[in-house]
């Protein structure tokens, strides 16, 4: 059994750019080296996959799916800031280090 980092809840709505076209989705959870989407999914196995944030182009890779969601790995993985982004933790402040507590979206 492979360990898995924690993955931070969220609701982000996406524009995921796929082999088949555009398709609306929302991450679910993330870390810097993957995410789950939720979505009418017509994605498979190994499919490269992207989106935006802000100007920054997010590359993945499928690495399972769903009829409604997906796993996705990050190809490079992403920054702590973008992390932070996604899961609408705006609070942070710059000069914070990672996991210090903010007013916002704490985790415990």
């Amino acid at each position: 059994m492979q360990f898995r980092s924690h993955r931070y809840q969220t609701q982000y709505p996406i524009q995921l750019s796929t082999p088949a076209g555009l398709q609306q989705c929302r991450i679910t959870d993330i870390n810097n080296t993957g995410a789950r989407i939720l979505g009418h999914c017509t994605l498979r196995r190994g499919d490269k996959v992207k989106f935006k944030v802000l100007n920054d182009e997010i590359s993945a890779v499928v690495c399972w799916c769903s009829q409604e969601s997906a796993g996705i790995l990050f190809r490079p993985q992403i920054s702590s800031n973008q992390v932070d982004m996604l899961r609408y933790r705006r609070d942070r402040a710059h000069n914070q280090l990672r996991g210090s507590v903010g007013f916002g979206y704490a985790q415990m």
